[in-house]
């Protein structure tokens, strides 16, 4: 992905975008700034990496999550001979939507993970609205879903 050039966004909503008439061998633009700003201002972590995600690509790609809940820390023992061991992980992104140097996002919400070649992303409010070419249209998706877990009733 390349990063706006002078004529900026096709709006200030815009965070992923093809410049107009483009076709899919032009990189999409990504507006990072705009989405640190809007994760920012919602109290959302915001993260970059660079690490291989291997739904998407088995190179490393760089990478944009906005982190809405952590999983807690987990640990386990083993007995390694006369020895016990435990192992402990770093506290995990558990709810997280992910960008990566492609136009790609992976969502991860409490009980479903997406994986979505995208066009467009937006901002309206606490909503990602995006077009994928999974979906005919755009779709809408309420952010405050993924700070709190659903309540079954």
């Amino acid at each position: 992905m390349e990063l706006p050039t002078f004529r900026r966004n096709p709006s200030d909503s815009h965070v992923i975008w093809r410049r107009s008439g483009a076709d899919e061998s032009v990189p999409k633009r990504l507006d990072e700034q705009r989405l640190r700003e809007w994760c920012s201002a919602r109290g959302v972590e915001f993260e970059t990496d660079r690490r291989v995600d291997h739904d998407r690509s088995d190179q490393p790609r760089k990478q944009c999550r906005c982190v809405f809940a952590r999983a807690d820390e987990e640990s386990e023992s083993f007995d390694m001979g006369d020895e016990e061991w435990e192992i402990a992980t770093r506290e995990t992104p558990r709810t997280f939507l992910e960008i990566d140097d492609a136009g790609e996002i992976r969502v991860e919400s409490w009980d479903e993970e997406h994986v979505l070649d995208v066009e467009g992303l937006t901002l309206d409010g606490d909503a990602f609205v995006f077009r994928a070419t999974q979906f005919d249209g755009p779709k809408r998706l309420d952010a405050r879903k993924l700070i709190l877990p659903a309540v079954t009733s």
